[in-house]
């Protein structure tokens, strides 16, 4: 085996593993240049096994997986973040959107037993979740549901939704990318996001590292919508410095 083809599979094991990759990162473990790692990064996005972002690579988009599937998927950074948001931005009394995600229902699962406020969610597995909390209040708001994504969604959701004024939207992140805000898959998901964030006084979004710097098709805000980016692992400071200085509040778990 090639010190390339070896190298490349050391990559291919590390974005398995965290989701992200940095070329800092990975020309300080490997002992080689920049331009060697940018080369290993170009040809690998080429062949199908990763796809490039600023300053690194995450793994390629696996939009067919199911929801429990993508729940599986980097669980320990989930679990990190979650608890990070459950613990240190959700008050105990507040009115807050839960939206759709498999992070976002790590946060239920999260929630301080102290809290006894009150959750209005469109993802069915949070209501179950939040079912055996011992003093939160839940709404589940009704509509079509989108199995793959465990999802209510449509006109009826929306109508139910704007019926609220809420303290906090904690939303699920597709993508994020500081010139391109907060954008999603599907005009649905975005049609309930954005409802969410003009109905609530805060907004937090939680992601894992690897949705971040990327951008889909539809368009839920700008970057300065949001007030707090918790995500995970620990990224340097420069690659999160185009969300720090647009006056977000990043929380590393």
């Amino acid at each position: 085996m090639s010190s390339v083809s070896s190298r490349q599979d050391e990559i291919q094991k590390l974005l398995r593993s965290q989701g992200t990759v940095h070329i800092h990162d990975l020309a300080a473990l490997f002992h080689a240049s920049l331009d060697t790692i940018r080369r290993d990064l170009r040809q690998m996005e080429e062949d199908g096994y990763l796809r490039r972002i600023h300053g690194g690579a995450v793994l390629p988009n696996s939009a067919q997986e199911s929801y429990v599937e993508r729940a599986q998927e980097l669980q320990p950074e989930r679990t990190a973040i979650a608890q990070k948001a459950a613990r240190e931005l959700i008050p105990d009394d507040c009115v807050a959107f839960f939206d759709s995600g498999t992070t976002v229902c790590e946060v239920a699962r999260n929630l301080k037993p102290s809290f006894r406020g009150t959750v209005i969610t469109v993802n069915p597995m949070i209501a179950v979740e939040l079912a055996s909390h011992p003093n939160a209040e839940v709404i589940m708001l009704g509509g079509t549901l989108r199995k793959t994504d465990m999802v209510v969604c449509g006109p009826t959701t929306l109508d139910q939704l704007r019926n609220f004024n809420a303290d906090i939207a904690l939303l699920g992140t597709c993508a994020l990318h500081p010139e391109a805000g907060l954008s999603t898959s599907s005009t649905e998901e975005r049609a309930t996001k954005a409802a969410m964030i003009a109905q609530s006084a805060e907004v937090i979004a939680i992601t894992t590292a690897d949705k971040l710097e990327t951008s889909l098709p539809h368009r839920v805000c700008d970057i300065d919508a949001i007030s707090h980016l918790v995500t995970g692992r620990k990224l340097s400071n420069g690659y999160l410095a185009n969300y720090t200085r647009r006056g977000l509040n990043v929380i590393q778990a």
